[in-house]
């Protein structure tokens, strides 16, 4: 994350805490960075510097402005005026790190070759819960390069049980064999 990142995310975040609304900025943002991270096109007409500001500006309102609060709708605009918007990601990436602090909540990647069920990521989250001691917020990741298995990283803390590993450390064994 960049500075630009922190300091918006700082910011944004201590007004979510001086309203008393942090779980509510955490749903509008994380919606917002949904529809941001899933619509390339959309991006790219928010961070052209062909369309003006104006113009960004009464995008962002046709679209959003009864759909957020006032707060984050005027961050919107805001980022807007400062040419930031391109930062939107990076800063509600920046946001969920500092929710999660604050909620004492860790994230918890899984990586797998394809989707597990929620009977799976529920089970999951409630033993690294239980090891943790901290809520456990699950992020799925569909890894083909892992070729099965798991690998699961929790802060600095990775569990690989890859198919990959499990090879990688076969190589290492075989290598180490004279004949």
């Amino acid at each position: 994350m960049g500075q630009v990142d922190t300091v918006y995310a700082s910011a944004i975040f201590e007004l979510a805490k001086e309203e008393n609304k942090i779980q509510e900025f955490n749903e509008e943002i994380k919606s917002l960075y949904e529809i941001f991270k899933s619509d390339n096109e959309f991006l790219d007409i928010l961070q052209t510097p062909v369309i003006s500001s104006k113009e960004k500006k009464d995008l962002i309102q046709k679209l959003f402005k009864d759909k957020i609060s006032i707060n984050i709708y005027n961050f919107l605009q805001l980022l807007i005026d400062k040419n930031r918007i391109n930062e939107f990601l990076g800063i509600s990436e920046e946001f969920f790190n500092l929710y999660r602090e604050e909620s004492n909540i860790l994230l918890a990647e899984i990586y797998t070759v394809e989707d597990l069920s929620d009977d799976i990521i529920s089970s999951l989250q409630k033993k690294l819960s239980e090891l943790t001691g901290k809520n456990i917020e699950i992020k799925q990741i569909v890894d083909d390069t892992i070729l099965g298995g798991i690998k699961i990283k929790v802060g600095s803390n990775l569990i690989d049980s890859s198919v990959l590993n499990k090879l990688n450390d076969l190589e290492e064994s075989l290598k180490s064999v004279s004949i």
